[in-house]
């Protein structure tokens, strides 16, 4: 009797567990966010509206485990701290209710140690609306 009374409480134990969120599973989640794990030398270019490509400079960016990246400035050398996250095939970048909360699909090349990442944004300080394509090339240090 005293071994189905603690067969019942872990189970009930267990499902109250699951039903609250603490034992979901994030597997599907944290092996694309593994492969951001790291060091990587980053290069953003855009495309603007006549196709002309503008590079910035590159620098350094790690990706950690808690979900946050760290990325070096390419004005000085500060670190520029931001959450990240893997949702609907997308990394996204900043605070979800943040303006500058951005998305990008992303594609990993060579056995994961390259990344291409690109997302469209559309100017709002332009008169007609132009989109650009935004794009990222990472390369794992």
């Amino acid at each position: 009797m005293k071994k189905k009374i603690i067969i019942f409480v872990v189970t009930i134990l267990l499902l109250t567990l699951k039903l609250s969120g603490c034992l979901k599973d994030d597997n599907k989640n944290n092996t694309k966010s593994n492969l951001f794990i790291g060091e990587w030398e980053t290069t953003i270019y855009y495309f603007d509206e006549n196709g002309t490509r503008h590079d910035e400079k590159s620098s350094k960016s790690t990706f950690y485990n808690n979900g946050t990246m760290g990325s070096e400035s390419v004005e000085n050398n500060k670190i520029i701290w931001t959450p990240f996250e893997i949702e609907n095939n997308q990394i996204c970048f900043g605070e979800v209710d943040d303006s500058e909360y951005l998305c990008y699909y992303y594609e990993f090349l060579k056995e994961g140690k390259q990344a291409t990442l690109w997302t469209y944004l559309t100017n709002p300080y332009s008169e007609y609306g132009e989109t650009y394509e935004l794009v990222i090339e990472m390369t794992k240090i």
